[in-house]
């Protein structure tokens, strides 16, 4: 496994230069060639750039997933970090007319965290769920302190007091044949997903000795459930 890894990583990186140069040089193609004289050339390097994005967002994750997390931990808001997510998710993914509403206390208790880390997190779950709604309905995200008396139960362990966070949407919901294997990599429902996204939401959790359940509310939707220990462990480093 590391030394797939290992190449993974080396070709993503080999990988990123040609698809930097061929976005380049097909934008200088189409601001020197009038859309009056060659509307179809227009239209070829318009798909020529849209696509080369896409493949350099799919390098991007591929590297985000196969890097090791080496956690830079410090007592952070979480508000600040969720707030930042939304920020983030409305450049990345046509929010539309999706409304996002905060029910986040200002007295929950700061946490343990790597903040870039957490906002890669968020963001990615706020980005799955525009992407879900097609531009309409709404996402809510709630978080609690759990005293260590409720801490969850299953296969992770988790252990002293906990912040719990719920980020809801109402869209069409998870079809219960792919439930689980939402967190797998490179699986997706998507026709341009890369189903790298919820696999690094994971691998976050993870890192932060944390867990994520998600699941189908009665009311319809989707919910994704993350419980982040308020401590951190000494271990700083995840693979």
């Amino acid at each position: 496994l590391v030394a797939l890894g290992e190449m993974a990583a080396a070709i993503a990186h080999e990988v990123k230069n040609p698809l930097a140069g061929i976005e380049v040089m097909a934008g200088v193609l189409k601001r020197q060639a009038s859309v009056a004289d060659s509307p179809d050339a227009q239209s070829l390097l318009n798909d020529i750039i849209s696509e080369a994005k896409m493949a350099n967002q799919i390098v991007h994750e591929a590297l985000e997933f196969v890097r090791p997390i080496r956690l830079q931990v410090e007592h952070m808001s979480l508000l600040d970090v969720i707030k930042d997510a939304i920020a983030l998710a409305d450049t990345h993914a046509p929010r539309g007319k999706v409304d996002v509403t905060l029910a986040i206390p200002g007295d929950l208790a700061t946490i343990q965290g790597d903040p870039h880390q957490l906002r890669q997190l968020f963001t990615n779950l706020l980005i799955n769920a525009f992407e879900a709604m097609n531009g309409r309905g709404s996402v809510r995200i709630d978080a609690t302190e759990l005293p260590e008396e409720e801490a969850p139960t299953g296969g992770d362990t988790l252990v002293g007091a906990m912040v719990q966070v719920d980020v809801t949407d109402d869209g069409p919901g998870v079809p219960p044949d792919v439930m689980d294997r939402i967190f797998s990599p490179f699986f997706t429902t998507k026709p341009q997903g890369t189903g790298l996204g919820l696999a690094i939401v994971r691998k976050i959790v993870n890192a932060h000795d944390g867990r994520i359940d998600v699941h189908v509310p009665a009311a319809g939707g989707t919910q994704f459930r993350v419980t982040l220990p308020v401590s951190s462990s000494d271990e700083l480093f995840r693979a």
